[in-house]
């Protein structure tokens, strides 16, 4: 079968769902959740035990997030590095090489907590301890929050808003930045443009399933930013070091990241640099949600 006899002579073209800087037809967000071993801790203290589990969680500070940086560097772009704090406190160094690279570093929970666990009194608790310790490390109270999981609760919002975040990047209800009514924006993602899905494994306790080739990754996630580029859409990529840190997954996210950069008309930014453009252009947003237009 040809399947380009499929392919539209007159393809649906609706008008851009944001108005990017410089005439840039989309904006790519780079993310990785550097988890490391609160992958499994946060799962299950007791499996500080099982020393393979462990040290496959550990790839990612130690190993994973080197090559990343040097990738990085190599094609000359920055990422956004959401760290849960207890991280931040075992691997030190890491967090200052990803800091003084010029790379952006945002709040991603202490131990992985998730936040359905958690009273509204725990939830501020460990969003303060975390905070703390990332400011102590750095220097500076990061602006980004991602929720481990990807999980909020209904008042995470405003707790973000209160201490000071200008951005969530946690919600999946859109596929362009919004403006929470407390004047955070929000720069939503998709499981479809996460690592974790296509390359996580264990064996016991069991995660993920059988990984994916990554020719197959490589032409979904492509694929996705085509479309997303032609819709005017916010492409954010959510990737972990202890899996896309892995050898043949460094050169997917190359080829990914630099057919990117080859269009010449994709905005590669950090969070706080879309959180920015956002707050600064209220109006680049093109609102298609019926009810939403009714209920203004």
């Amino acid at each position: 079968m040809n399947l380009n006899q499929f392919i539209p002579t007159r393809p649906f073209a609706p008008e851009p769902r944001f108005l990017w800087p410089d005439g840039k037809k989309c904006a790519v967000m780079l993310c990785f959740d550097v988890d490391g071993e609160t992958t499994a801790l946060s799962e299950d203290p007791a499996l500080e035990r099982r020393r393979t589990t462990m040290s496959q969680c550990a790839y990612g500070p130690r190993v994973g997030v080197p090559r990343i940086l040097g990738l990085l560097k190599h094609l000359e772009v920055l990422g956004t590095f959401f760290i849960p704090s207890w991280i931040v406190e075992r691997h030190p160094k890491m967090t200052d090489a990803v800091f003084a690279a010029g790379h952006e570093i945002g709040a991603h929970g202490h131990l992985h907590e998730k936040l359905s666990n958690l009273s509204p009194e725990e939830e501020l608790g460990v969003l303060e301890k975390s905070l703390g310790i990332l400011e102590k490390q750095i220097g500076q109270r990061p602006l980004g929050y991602r929720a481990p999981w990807f999980e909020i609760n209904p008042g995470t919002v405003d707790l973000l808003a209160a201490n000071g975040f200008v951005y969530n990047a946690s919600l999946m209800a859109d596929d362009v930045p919004f403006i929470h009514a407390n004047g955070l924006v929000e720069i939503p993602g998709q499981w479809l443009l996460e690592d974790w899905e296509q390359f996580a494994f264990n064996a016991e306790p069991a995660w993920g399933f059988i990984p994916e080739d990554c020719d197959k990754v490589f032409r979904l996630w492509w694929r996705e930013f085509e479309a997303m580029r032609d819709y005017g859409c916010c492409f954010v990529l959510t990737l972990h070091p202890w899996l896309s840190g892995r050898p043949s997954r460094v050169q997917l996210l190359e080829r990914l990241i630099f057919g990117i950069i080859d269009t010449g008309d994709a905005w590669i930014a950090t969070g706080s640099e879309i959180a920015a453009w956002v707050k600064a252009h209220p109006d680049a947003r093109r609102e298609i949600d019926f009810d939403q237009e009714v209920a203004s």
